[in-house]
């Protein structure tokens, strides 16, 4: 079971980006931050775990991908173990990599979305 985050250029914006914008300009929105995001959470994850794990794995694990054309980017950990280390166990606490990165990348990605309309 893998952890992932999901930014869509679709949705509810969709109609209005299109009329307004090019699909070539969402997707390279998408894509620019999606990768941002992968590379910010394998940068931090040296400094996320602090407890004594390896990072080695989970930080070659960060993976990206594109669907829908490039209007949806996915960056996730690969690792089985990744669950219980983002979100923590009755053992063990959280020590979340990957869901601070997508809310930190989430508003520039909204803002990216949003200049494209101006």
């Amino acid at each position: 079971m893998a952890i992932n985050y999901k930014l869509n250029g679709m949705g509810k914006l969709q109609k209005g980006l299109l009329e307004r914008v090019s699909k070539k300009d969402v997707i390279n929105v998408v894509k620019t931050n999606t990768t941002q995001m992968q590379q910010t959470a394998m940068s931090k994850a040296s400094s996320v775990y602090t407890k004594g794990y390896s990072t080695g794995d989970t930080k070659k694990s960060i993976g990206v991908s594109f669907e829908d054309g490039g209007m949806s980017g996915t960056t996730g950990l690969g690792m089985e173990y990744n669950p219980y280390t983002e979100k923590g166990t009755r053992f063990m606490a959280a020590e979340p990599l990957l869901e601070p990165t997508f809310n930190s990348q989430k508003t520039k990605f909204k803002s990216d979305l949003e200049k494209l309309l101006k």
